[in-house]
């Protein structure tokens, strides 16, 4: 029984660890929040995507947290980051900028620098490509 309580208390105290460490991975992302980022000529990583959950989103959220990095992520069908459009369609504001959809974006002084098709491999080799992706856009393992 102390087993069996001990072992859901470490499970607890990681699982609220890992809730609470927000810096890191991929964050909802509204039409504001990636227009301030353009705006204001930053540097990060932004996905722009027309899914809610797919496997590429949980390989993205892996490799952003491995490399300890963050990402906008911005869905076209939920321009407001939580519901879906009032008229249902899907809407890309920075089609422009940022053409293509289950694509992250590296933005280098507001403009794009890189992008990788989330969509292009699967399973480990898309762990590859997206830690690859990543180690390039931002120098390298430094953030490790």
């Amino acid at each position: 029984m102390k087993l069996f309580r001990a072992t859901v208390i470490a499970f607890s105290i990681a699982l609220v660890a890992t809730g609470c460490n927000q810096s890191h991975g991929l964050k909802t992302a509204t039409i504001d929040d990636v227009q301030q980022m353009l705006d204001d000529q930053k540097d990060g990583f932004v996905v722009i995507t027309n899914e809610t959950s797919a496997p590429f989103l949980d390989e993205t959220e892996k490799a952003l947290l491995e490399k300890k990095e963050y990402a906008l992520q911005f869905n076209v069908f939920r321009n407001d980051g939580k519901n879906e459009n009032p008229d249902g369609l899907s809407k890309n504001p920075f089609r422009f900028e940022m053409q293509h959809v289950n694509t992250i974006y590296y933005l280098k002084n507001g403009k794009v620098y890189g992008e990788y098709e989330l969509e292009t491999h699967e399973g480990l080799r898309q762990e590859e490509e997206l830690r690859y992706f990543i180690d390039s856009m931002t120098g390298g393992a430094t953030n490790e």
